[in-house]
């Protein structure tokens, strides 16, 4: 029998195609009617259901002290147990952490749960807070909306693409595939990052950019669209645009030239790609979020976009991260309008203000009990032996499908479903709703969050008032900025709906530029990569063999010039940071510049966040995860870069 079900990876929320035998999903392919993938769904999703059915979570499990024996439960006894911690403790010493893959459904309980129940401002949308969150705040900044204005349909009708810090290539196959299609029809496309990406081969121009130049480049070719005068009808009579047009005229060619490791050339290029389109979108994906220019970079490119009129596309990592934090999950509901707020109240009751995010909980604060949902901060965060400390002196619920390293430190496991075996919505990186329904049934005792979180408001006497998952449906409708056009009873029909999109009330905002990174002498730029076979930390797709298989061992990747005049191919070689170190063997990679090292972020035997340093981003709280300065050995010798102070040009890559 064939079920349909949503991809528990990427933003795009692909839906997938599964074959169910004796209960169980034995083959997955791709779903020709699919408005997102196209029926074109990448090589992930298409072996899901390998891991399905290995390694999973399937019953409640409690332990008697850190690291303890673990003991299998029923439910009744591990959300007692779960109830009376959260009783008795100071609401502001709780934490909820909730993770891209749940349903909206699933985080909209967890929220009204955490705020109305147990009375703790500290919920945060964990995933954003690593990875999005900064280019989220732009947008509402910018464009009065925290999503996309654009849709994945919009691209075939641009004349031009700029990709800014993203590499669809690798990240989101089903969408290179249509800027493929549209570039083979005409649309022009650059690309702009700091790393020669899949996706920049691909292009019709390559801006290589050093870390912390975006301000200025793009800053640079706002100037000449402005003296251009090519920007968009009506764009003058924007809040705030003289002290933008103001503020971009002081980044001319020089200034922004010191910003590239390619010719000035290639920028005014560029520039007059830019001045010259009548229809253009722009994307952005980590290599702003995460670089040292972070929430100003993506500042530049959005009032860039916002001056050329062009649509914005942001995939965002998990599945669900945007419905996420549509829902509410950010400390004291703060990420809603006063409006929403008043509303939710209403309804829900009082609601605590302040809070702090989940990043500063872990990393220096003193949390009494944290309750998450599939994620594993251990691997994912910045200094894990930090994490480690912080998680093992609090109480721990893990809700999550497979064990990880942090649920080694857990106090309670509570299994759910993955998101094929879901029911709910989910809203992806478009700002589109789409309904989920289980395309086959969890093989243990898994519950979804909503109904683990309305079983705790009951035992702390407290009713949440849902039977189904429609039932939050429909409180989302009614209390989630954006979401009144939603209709439930297109929902349950199987139709995708979208959300608000806008803009709503745009801005120009000025972005304080950071400049180029200072590189120490001797020192190498390190940089975080994805793999074509894994998604994010591999939690899953490492348990699908062929996906294992192609992947291979850790490595630390080279550009190939650097590799040969040290002479150090295949020999294994120390990299360390301020923050620690790591030891692999080097090898050659082409989209690595010189005087840089790569390495893939879903490595499981040496972890990449072991070398990130517990910074902050002071506007959004994110981890500063790329172009890390570090140092490289051979045994006790420390290699310096071939290339340093040398020009880096793109032939050089």
């Amino acid at each position: 029998m064939a079920s349909l079900g949503i991809c528990p990876y990427c933003g795009l929320a692909c839906r997938l195609r599964f074959e169910v035998r004796g209960g169980r999903a034995s083959s997955t392919g791709p779903d020709p009617s699919d408005p997102v993938s196209g029926g074109s769904p990448c090589i992930r999703g298409l072996t899901v259901h390998e891991a399905m059915y290995r390694g999973r979570l399937m019953a409640p499990i409690v332990r008697g002290g850190k690291r303890g024996r673990p003991r299998t439960v029923g439910w009744r006894e591990a959300l007692e147990i779960v109830a009376r911690e959260l009783a008795g403790s100071d609401p502001e010493g709780v934490h909820f952490a909730i993770s891209g893959r749940v349903t909206n459904e699933d985080a909209l309980a967890l929220v009204r749960t955490a705020l109305a129940v147990v009375g703790t401002p500290n919920v945060d949308n964990a995933s954003a807070r690593v990875c999005h969150s900064s280019t989220v705040d732009a947008l509402r900044e910018i464009y009065g909306v925290p999503a996309s204005t654009g849709t994945l349909d919009d691209i075939g009708g641009l004349d031009l693409l700029l990709l800014a810090g993203t590499n669809p290539a690798v990240d989101y196959p089903p969408m290179y595939s249509r800027i493929s299609r549209a570039r083979a029809r005409g649309t022009a496309v650059i690309y702009m990052g700091s790393v020669a990406a899949e996706t920049s081969r691909a292009s019709d121009l390559s801006l290589l950019v050093r870390p912390g130049g975006e301000v200025a480049v793009l800053n640079y070719i706002a100037r000449e669209v402005i003296e251009s005068r090519a920007y968009a009808d009506g764009v003058e009579l924007v809040d705030g645009f003289r002290e933008y047009r103001e503020w971009v005229m002081g980044y001319d060619l020089t200034r922004a030239a010191d910003a590239l490791m390619g010719s000035p050339g290639e920028l005014r290029r560029a520039a007059e790609l830019v001045a010259g389109s009548a229809r253009m979108g722009v994307a952005s994906g980590m290599g702003l979020a995460h670089g040292p220019g972070g929430c100003a970079a993506l500042r530049s490119l959005y009032d860039l976009a916002l001056l050329k009129g062009a649509r914005v596309l942001t995939m965002r990592g998990l599945v669900n991260v945007q419905g996420v934090g549509d829902m509410g999950a950010c400390p004291g509901l703060r990420c809603w309008d006063d409006a929403s707020r008043s509303r939710a109240e209403g309804r829900w009751g009082p609601i605590p203000g302040g809070g702090i995010t989940f990043t500063d909980a872990l990393l220096g604060g003193s949390p009494e009990v944290i309750l998450m949902t599939d994620m594993n901060p251990v691997h994912s965060m910045p200094s894990p032996r930090a994490v480690e400390r912080a998680l093992e002196n609090s109480f721990v619920v893990c809700m999550c499908s497979y064990p990880n390293e942090t649920t080694e430190l857990a106090d309670v496991l509570l299994p759910t479903p993955l998101m094929p075996e879901r029911e709910g919505t989910v809203t992806n990186g478009e700002r589109r709703v789409r309904p989920v329904r289980p395309a086959a049934p969890p093989p243990g005792s898994q519950l979804q969050e909503w109904r683990i979180a309305s079983e705790l408001a009951r035992i702390l006497g407290r009713e949440l008032g849902y039977s189904s998952a429609m039932d939050v449906t429909r409180e989302i409708v009614e209390l989630v900025p954006g979401y009144r056009s939603v209709d439930p009873g297109a929902l349950a029909s199987g139709l995708d709906q979208w959300a608000q999109k806008g803009p709503i009330s745009p801005r120009f905002a000025l972005a304080t530029d950071p400049g180029p990174v200072d590189v120490p002498p001797g020192s190498w730029l390190l940089v975080d990569l994805r793999s074509p076979h894994h998604f994010l930390g591999g939690e899953v797709t490492w348990r699908v063999r062929s996906l294992a298989r192609a992947s291979g061992g850790p490595a630390v990747l080279m550009n190939p010039a650097d590799l040969e005049e040290l002479g150090i191919e295949g020999l294994r070689v120390r990299v360390c940071s301020d923050a620690g170190c790591l030891e692999a063997p080097a090898r050659g990679s082409a989209v690595i510049p010189r005087g840089f090292i790569g390495y893939h972020l879903s490595n499981r035997r040496a972890r990449y966040n072991d070398l990130v340093p517990p910074e902050l981003s002071e506007c959004s709280r994110t981890p500063r995860y790329k172009f890390i300065p570090v140092r490289v050995y051979l045994g006790d010798a420390q290699l310096v870069p071939p290339s340093a102070g040398a020009e880096i040009s793109a032939d050089s890559l």
